[in-house]
């Protein structure tokens, strides 16, 4: 009865994502896994995979990059279709139909709050794009393989080995598939939300949120948006967000652009209606509907800043040197966490 409540109390919203994420785990992952098979694979690697064709090894030529580009074709098309998405629309792949992310979430929505690890408020800007320079420079440079921290296998390994398929125990019993089964479970079914490596460590996800943060910037646009003058800075939106996108500043919402998914979770808890999915404000004068009165035809949805909520009198030089200093930082971090996995898969197969 508990748990029909809990489900009643979701609201429309989610439950029409929760369905999409349900559809693309059956469509993606095992054991059904019917779109892959379309194309001769039965899991996201081969010719569907999004993540290598564009890493650059060492000694690698112009023809390399175009072989594989070739033999990842459909990956290159599915990784252009989704930033292109993302323009205008935001973070519709990552929110609302990556099966892997997805499916970590809905694992950990189903567990106690009290076995959750909160990632939510660590600075994870910093962390996904020191770790993400380390993805596209350090490991190809070490001749590290781009599959070695790859959810997007180990997942489908993962269903494989509970439905007794030799290849997924073999991949999940290997040392490679023992320390991204431990990342899966850490940054993904015990993290709150579910969302950690989505955050983190998801390579197309930091290519996604850089694409969002620049699709922001035109106000045709559809992002989520504050109407500052609605907010009572309750900071619900805030501690409900899946991806800590949202920092109160001010007692106002600043939403971070190269974090949110548009998940619309925001949305549904807030109950003054000053979030919302949406494209910025219009150049529309107020209309007269009688002498004195004026009424505006929209409310002014905004992409604040955390620079324009505080009054900052930085300068954009020292704005740029304080934003170096924290991707240094976060590389530096992100830099050591690969390191400390690298080296204890080295260790574990020795």
């Amino acid at each position: 009865m508990r748990v029909l409540n809990n489900l009643k109390a979701v609201p429309a919203m989610q439950k029409y994502r929760y369905f999409l994420i349900t559809l693309s785990c059956i469509a993606f992952l095992g054991p059904l896994a019917f779109l892959p098979q379309l194309v001769g694979n039965d899991d996201l690697c081969g010719v569907l995979c999004m993540r290598r064709f564009y890493l650059y090894f060492p000694g690698m030529s112009w023809d390399d990059l175009l072989m594989h580009i070739t033999v990842a074709w459909i990956g290159v098309i599915a990784f252009a279709v989704i930033l292109i998405t993302t323009f205008f629309f935001g973070r519709v792949w990552c929110g609302y139909l990556c099966p892997v992310g997805g499916l970590a979430e809905l694992g950990s929505r189903m567990l106690n709050d009290r076995w959750k690890i909160e990632f939510r408020s660590l600075p994870q800007v910093q962390i996904r794009y020191g770790y993400f320079a380390a993805y596209m420079v350090l490991m190809p440079a070490l001749g590290i393989s781009a599959c070695t921290l790859c959810n997007f296998i180990t997942v489908p390994r993962l269903i494989e080995a509970m439905s007794g398929e030799y290849r997924g125990i073999v991949y999940i019993l290997s040392t490679v598939g023992l320390v991204n089964l431990g990342l899966l479970f850490l940054l993904g079914f015990f993290a709150s939300k579910g969302r950690a490596y989505c955050q983190f460590l998801c390579p197309i996800g930091a290519a996604d949120g850089l694409v969002n943060k620049l699709g922001s910037r035109f106000r045709w646009a559809r992002r989520i948006r504050v109407e500052k003058e609605r907010c009572t800075g309750c900071n619900i939106c805030a501690r409900n967000c899946m991806c800590g996108a949202i920092k109160m500043v001010n007692r106002v919402p600043v939403v971070s652009q190269t974090s949110c998914m548009s998940c619309h979770e925001c949305v549904d808890v807030c109950a003054w209606n000053a979030i919302e999915w949406t494209t910025g404000p219009r150049d529309k004068k107020p209309k007269k509907i009688k002498k004195g009165v004026e009424i505006f035809p929209e409310p002014a949805w905004q992409l604040l800043s955390e620079e324009e909520m505080l009054g900052n009198p930085l300068n954009g030089a020292a704005v740029a040197r304080i934003r170096v200093g924290r991707l240094v930082n976060g590389l530096i971090f992100s830099s050591v966490i690969a390191y400390i996995a690298y080296y204890s898969i080295l260790k574990l197969a020795g």
